[in-house]
């Protein structure tokens, strides 16, 4: 509460009184119009609810610890934060969810703007309780809230966020009501950054073996291993054989093997090219280990596919720029 609403408190010059859930005040008429409230939900748990408008300008400083966020603001609420992590699609009711870290902040308040927002900011300690109460449903709590996607909270944040009001908070049961509105607000949080962080992994994946695939069908030929192509793309080979894994359903060396496999059908089917010729047009340096492979795939030798059309046969794989799925 401290360092997150006290800085608020008293450069606005707002007198708190005590409601049934949390501290509320009106603005001064000096200053201009509207109200604040907000409610300590334990120590690492902080709602806020404010509406202002002010007479004259305002450089508002605030001291805040590391905190996750997310919260519903105007436009100029957007707008004034240290480091928006979004652009205002709408005047009221952009949500938004982040993590910042601690430290000192400074914000232009505009006379005649409106500033309006509610916030539910938590701090690490909250996920760290939560972590060890259920280390099954929070175990990697911290990790996914500080990869929240900023434009992407919940779909269901608005309407939680709405449930935050200085009249719910002045009735009976308020407390356990928003306690429980916190919870379930983490719990949607994480989700949504959990699936956020599985699809960038997917969308990275997919990107490293599309590049990797360009390589593979416009150089098999040359004596290409998976070291050179790891080493060409700035990742490991672990790293190449999981995206594979990931996207393909089979490892990198597989993928280069049924490259050649595919050319080397195509070149034994035409009759034009003996089997040696063919092993250093797909990439085989010897005509050993050309037949060692084509046995491994197709169960027989170069020579007896030529011979036996019934031998299995495919066709080149040819990405077009873009990974098939």
């Amino acid at each position: 509460m401290r360092t997150f609403v006290e800085p608020q408190i008293e450069q606005l010059s707002l007198r708190m009184e005590s409601v049934r859930c949390g501290l509320y005040a009106t603005l001064p008429e000096s200053l201009g119009e509207g109200f604040l409230w907000t409610a300590a939900l334990g120590e690492e748990c902080l709602v806020s609810m404010h509406s202002i408008r002010l007479k004259k300008p305002l450089i508002l400083e605030e001291r805040p610890t590391d905190f996750f966020c997310v919260f519903s603001g105007s436009s100029a609420t957007l707008r004034s934060l240290p480091n928006a992590p979004v652009q205002a699609a709408a005047e009221r009711e952009n949500v938004v969810s982040f993590s910042q870290a601690g430290g000192t902040t400074r914000c232009l308040m505009q006379a005649g703007a409106l500033y309006e927002s509610t916030s539910l900011t938590y701090t690490p300690g909250y996920f760290e309780g939560l972590k060890k109460r259920f280390p099954d449903d929070f175990g990697d709590a911290e990790d996914a809230m500080r990869a929240l996607d900023p434009v992407s909270p919940p779909a269901e944040m608005l309407s939680i966020l709405r449930s935050f009001t200085p009249e719910r908070a002045a009735r009976p049961g308020a407390a356990p009501y928003y306690h429980a509105k916190a919870l379930e607000t983490a719990t949607a949080l994480l989700a949504r950054s959990r699936t956020w962080v599985e699809d960038e992994a997917g969308r990275t994946d997919r990107a490293i073996v599309e590049r990797a695939e360009e390589i593979i069908s416009a150089r098999f030929s040359e004596g290409l291993t998976v070291k050179a192509i790891a080493d060409e793309l700035f990742v490991s080979r672990s790293r190449l054989y999981d995206a594979f894994r990931n996207v393909r359903g089979m490892g990198v060396a597989e993928r280069l093997r049924a490259e050649r496999m595919g050319a080397a059908c195509s070149l034994l089917g035409s009759g034009e090219a003996d089997v040696a010729r063919i092993a250093r047009a797909v990439g085989y340096a010897r005509t050993s280990a050309f037949d060692e492979a084509f046995r491994r795939t197709f169960g027989c030798s170069p020579t007896q596919w030529r011979r036996r059309p019934e031998c299995p046969r495919i066709e080149p794989f040819r990405p077009t720029g873009r990974a098939a799925f």
